[in-house]
Formats: structure tokens, sequence, C-alpha cells
């Protein structure tokens, strides 16, 4: 006797929710195996409320993923079976959980290399990745990820979780029998109502209203970024990327007017009167810094150049691994930032930032018709052509890689010049050439070139995997680096060799500043890096620590009392400032942010915001206000919930890192008001009208 519609619908249901099971387990363990990998890393340890915390969240998060693959698993499978009783239903949902499984274990593995490189899950640096360098992407996941183990485990594992699945699939579901028509109704408005709450509880992670509901922005309620990150699983983790991206274009959109542009200008202390943006920001030098203007300025951006060797905490090993760092730093002709933001995360984001010397709007300049157009009078070859200077970009790299030759080329660098075109390229890798080939290049140009005016920017390759300098040959005293290496780092072979390449880097930078500080005893020096959050602790550390990069101005006449006491900045002031110290009374210059010679109140880059008490995150919000405490409801008081577990407390009040600060709303404004000023300038022109 054929089954009745009610019940095969019921018997299509409870597969579904086999389904669901499934994920959720599934996410489950490997939210446990992910957390059990960088565990070392915990301050606190393994075994903590926090990490109960962080495990609970996560399967209320969960909740979210498996319900959308089983919600797509029953529209291609449930509903058709329910008007052709001939629809192979069971196997069109197991090939779609089949495929779910093999994308989220292949999603899994790739996530472990990639929380080494970025300290996140999947983060926005996916949207920089389509832009990139794809063979040489390939190539660095096998040489220094192990691409060529972890994709085949990932497939045999996925392949045995399809086993198990298909056996989970097929164990026996219950027959609903009704023997009447009033029965079926009444049955079937209960389920109809039951799948309703069930979905409302799935839609919110576990609750039922958005007073308690879990979500990516607020799933940070921990001190650790590892058990923030393992709360999302991979699903969430994209979803969070897509969210992010979206809102990033969104907020840049030009939809206002010239008049309101003009308001936005004038509160952030441009003048609203100019033609353009670009006259708006103008500045004119009043008075003159260094008595003789440098013949040759050298602005060094270190790949992966980040701040933490170079602080105190790590002086045990970092005296030797930032040596000529240091050495410059602590001179009497130099002067230092406490911590420096980075333009972003990226190397490409850095070039954008300096070459445009607009804040990061989520828009690849380098992709944009108006950079090929016009030139952005802020960015640091303008800066510094309008200050007389013959401008050269220096890349360790291949100008094809993200058009960066086109893109500097216009605007305003008179000459480039990449590892294709150095006499000696050998010893690199798909990235470039080694960073000593790069800077021998310009050590040579600049002592044919002595009497010139010539800034040139200098953009490295080496310190970014695969890692493959002789660092033996180089000189590198492995020995010295592994007796002295703090507890904070860990102790293996792999990290001992990115270790290396970062004393490879800083030596062979610093040998270049001697060299060319003999040759042109004149010259004006900037050393940075083009990002930090690259370097895997054995320990959680602090914001400044992971994610800061250096700023240090070093030259004959260079005065370290011209920076105000503790000074912070952002990489979008090393234009200006450079301005400052370069430039003769009365010349100009463009920029949306004060020199790092006055004193300021807040900075900020592409995710972080800085003031005098240290760096933190712009997505943390200001709570709400407190509610009277006679409001007697859970949602007012934030004590409790649905659930009535302690985990479920509102973000703000699990916020129990002292180190977190939250943004002044005048500053998340200005803020949005100078990216809004920057999206227009890159998407409508210069011109206000």
């Amino acid at each position: 006797m054929q089954e009745s519609r009610f019940t095969v619908f019921l018997r299509q249901l409870q597969t579904d929710l086999k389904g669901f099971a499934w994920f959720n387990v599934l996410f489950f363990l490997f939210r446990i195996a992910f957390i059990l990998l960088f565990g070392s890393q915990l301050v606190q340890g393994l075994f903590t409320a926090d990490t109960a915390t962080a495990l609970w969240i996560g399967m209320r998060m969960s909740l979210k993923t498996a319900g959308a693959i089983m919600l797509l698993g029953a529209v291609l499978s449930t509903v058709p079976k329910l008007f052709f009783r001939k629809w192979k239903a069971d196997t069109i949902r197991y090939y779609w959980y089949a495929l779910c499984n093999f994308v989220f274990t292949i999603l899994f593995f790739a996530r472990i290399p990639y929380y080494k490189i970025f300290n996140s899950g999947y983060n926005l640096m996916l949207i920089n990745g389509k832009h990139d360098d794809i063979k040489a992407i390939i190539l660095t996941a096998v040489q220094e990820y192990g691409l060529l183990w972890r994709l085949p485990l990932a497939l045999l594992l996925a392949a045995i979780l399809c086993v198990l699945l298909k056996h989970w699939l097929r164990t026996p579901t219950h027959a609903f029998v009704t023997h009447s028509r009033k029965e079926t109704v009444g049955k079937s408005v209960l389920i109809l109502a039951g799948i309703t709450v069930f979905w409302v509880f799935v839609r919110f992670g576990g609750s039922f209203g958005y007073t308690h509901s879990v979500n990516w922005e607020n799933a940070s309620r921990l001190r650790s970024n590892l058990l923030n990150e393992a709360v999302l699983d991979d699903g969430q983790a994209l979803y969070r990327v897509h969210s992010m991206h979206k809102r990033m274009k969104k907020t840049t959109e030009v939809t206002f007017t010239a008049e309101e542009l003009r308001k936005k200008i004038a509160a952030t202390g441009g003048n609203p009167d100019k033609a353009t943006i670009d006259e708006a920001y103008r500045h004119i030098i009043t008075e003159e810094k260094l008595k003789t203007q440098p013949r040759h300025v050298v602005l060094v951006l270190g790949e992966s150049y980040a701040q933490w060797p170079l602080l105190p905490q790590f002086d045990s090993v970092g005296t030797y691994l930032a040596e000529k760092g240091r050495k410059f730093a602590a001179s009497p002709q130099a002067m230092q930032t406490q911590y420096m933001l980075a333009h972003g995360t990226g190397t490409m984001p850095a070039v954008n930032g300096f070459v445009s010397g607009l804040p990061d709007t989520g828009i690849y300049l380098n992709y944009e018709k108006e950079s090929y157009e016009e030139t952005y009078s802020a960015g640091i070859g303008s800066v510094m052509k309008q200050l007389g200077y013959k401008t050269i970009f220096w890349y360790g790299g291949f100008g094809a890689w993200q058009n960066v030759e086109r893109f500097v080329r216009a605007q305003h660098f008179d000459e480039f010049r990449d590892a294709s075109s150095f006499s000696e390229h050998k010893g690199g890798n798909a990235w470039g050439v080694p960073d000593k080939v790069l800077f021998d290049n310009a050590a040579n140009y600049i002592k044919q070139h002595t009497n010139e005016k010539i800034f040139h920017l200098i953009l490295t390759t080496t310190n970014h995997p695969p890692y493959t300098i002789d660092l033996k040959a180089a000189g590198f005293d492995s020995e010295r680096v592994q007796k002295n290496l703090p507890d904070t780092i860990p102790t293996d072979a792999n990290t001992l060799n990115e270790l290396g390449h970062i004393w490879y880097c800083d030596h062979v930078m610093g040998e270049f500043v001697e060299e060319t500080e003999k040759a042109v005893p004149d010259s004006l020096f900037v050393i940075t890096g083009d990002h930090g959050e690259r370097f895997s602790f054995a320990k959680e550390m602090d914001l400044q620590t992971l994610a800061s990069i250096p700023c240090i101005f070093y030259g004959k006449g260079i005065d370290p009392a011209w920076l105000p006491e503790k000074q912070f900045g952002s990489a979008l002031q090393v234009a200006p400032t450079l301005a400052v110290l370069a430039g003769r009374k009365g010349d100009t210059y463009t920029s949306l942010v004060p020199d790092l010679l006055q004193k300021q109140d807040f900075v900020f880059n592409h995710r972080l915001w800085g003031d005098a008490t240290g760096m933190h995150e712009q997505s943390l919000q200001e709570p709400e206000p407190t509610p009277p405490a006679s409001s007697s409801s859970s949602a007012d008081t934030g004590k409790s919930n649905t659930t009535g577990n302690p985990a479920d407390k509102n973000i703000s009040e699990t916020d129990h890192n002292p180190a977190k600060k939250f943004m002044t709303a005048a500053n998340r404004k200005q803020i949005e008001q100078l990216r809004q000023i920057a999206a227009w300038r890159i998407l409508k022109g210069n011109r206000i009208k």
C-alpha cells in the first residue's frame, strides 16, 4: 500500500533532521580539534570555563550553518518528493550532504595553515587573495604548508565521513500513520508549528529572539583570540567575510551630495571652500626641520617587518633578530613611534595606502579606472615629486603582480625597478629575489647618482613563505637564537627558519642603510613594514605584539624631540611627515591626516584604532546604557536567558578583557567620514561638484 503524503513527509523530515544532527556533530568535532591543535597558545590552559563557553557558543553558531545545509537539502529532496513519488529524494540528499562533507573537511584542513599565517579564521584577506598571484600562492602552499599531503588527507577523511554519513542516513525512520483526515490535519498543524519554532530557534542560534541570539558580530566574547575564532565554524567564517565585504562596500558607496561632501571635509580638518579634495587638504610648510635638504630619501617597506622583535619584552632574542633596526632606532639621529598601525594585513593594501595617501576603503585602487586617469596628490610619489624629487619604486618581486608596476607609474613614480630588471636575480622563489639582491641594486644605483635628489620606495619580498634563503650561508646563528627564545615563541624547526628570515631581512636592510649613509651622508631613511600579524607565537599576545609595525625616521639632523612623547601613528602619516622633514619653507603637500610631529588623540587603519593607551579593535561596539534595575526581564538585565546558560550573556557583559577599549562615537564618525571622502576621490574623482 502506498504511503500517504503525510507519512512520506515525516519520513523525509526525519532524514533531514539526521543531516542537521550530523553537521552539528561534525562542526563540534572540528571545533574541538582546532582548539587542541592550537591549545598551547592559551595562556590560561585548555580546560577552562572560557573553553567550555567557546564550545557552547560555537555549537549555537553552528545551528545556523547546519540549518542552512539542511534547508537546501530539504528543498532539493523532501519538497519534490511530496509531488513526485518517484523522486530520488534520498539519493539527491545524500549527494548534497556528501558534497558539504567534502567542502567543510577541506575548509577545516585549510583553516589550520590559514590561522598560522593570519592568526584568524577565514577573513577579508580572502578578498585580497583573489587578486593575487595564484601560481605563487599554490607554490607557497606546496612548499611551505604541505598542500600535497594536507589535501589528500582531507579528501580521505571526507570519503570516510561520507561512508559513515550514508550509514547514518539509512538508519530506520518511524512511520507516522493517521487514520482519518481530521487526525492528519491536526497533526499537520502541530508539526508545522513545531517546524516554525525549530527554524526560529536555529535562525537565532539557539534562542528565540535577537536579544539573546549569537552571530559572528557578537561571538567574540572571550579573552582569547583563538577561542573567539574557534567559535566560528568555516561556514560562519566565510559568511563573516561576505558580510564585512558587503558592509565595507556599502559604507563607501557614494550616495551623498557635493554639499554633504563639503561638510565631511570641514568636519575632518579640510577646507570645504576649495574646488577639489586634494586642494581641500593642502598644507604649506612654514618651518624647515632639516637644515640641509636630504639628497636621497629612502623608504624601506619591509615585507612582514613587524615591530615585535624591537619591543623590550623580546630583548633576549630581538637584540639579534632586529639588531640593525634596533641600532637605528636607538641612534641620537633617529625618532620612532611607540607603535604604528599598518595600512592593512597584506602587501597590496600597504602599497595602495602609500601610493594614494588615502585611508583603506576596501576598494582596490590598483584596479580602479580613476587610478590611471588622475594622480592622487596625497600619495607618497606625488608628495615627493612636489618637493622636487625624482621618484623610483624598487620591488623585489615582479611588476605584473597585482598591476603594481602600471599602478605606481601612473601615480608619479618616474621609474620602476623589479626582479626582472636586476643584474642578478638568482636564489629567489615564486615571489621574487632575495632582499640582498634588491638592496645591492638600489645601493649601486644611489652610488651612481649621489648628487641627484631622488626618493626611493623599496618594497622587499624575502620575509614571506616559502622561506627559501640559505640562512647558514647568510651567517644566521641559529644556536644563539634557540638558546635565547622566550616561552612565548615556539622552538620547532619551522619557526626557527622563519626567525632566521626575520634576521636576514633586518640584516641586509641594515647593511644597505649603512652603505648608503657612507655614500650619501645626508640621506634620510624611513624604516617600516607593510604589515604585521603573520608570526605565530606559542602564547596568545596583545595587539601591539601581533599587529604593530615599527616606524623609524633615521638620518643626519633628525631630532627625536620633534616627536611628541610616546607618539603613536598610522602608516598614512608617513608621507606628510616626510614632507615636513624634507620640504623647504613655502613648499606644499596634500594629506588627509596630520603629520607625526603633531600631538594627536587617535589613529586608525582598516580594522584597528589606537590612542595613548594602546591598540584596539574597531569592531568592538560601545555597550548600550544599563537599563533601570527595576526591570525584571532577562532581556533587560542580561543576567539570564532562555537557555539559562551563563555563557549566553550579552557581549558587553562578557567582555572581561581589561585591554579592550571602546571607540568614542566622535572618532567612529571621523573614520567613517574620511573613508567616504576617500571613496568619492576614488570613484568620482577629485572635483567637488
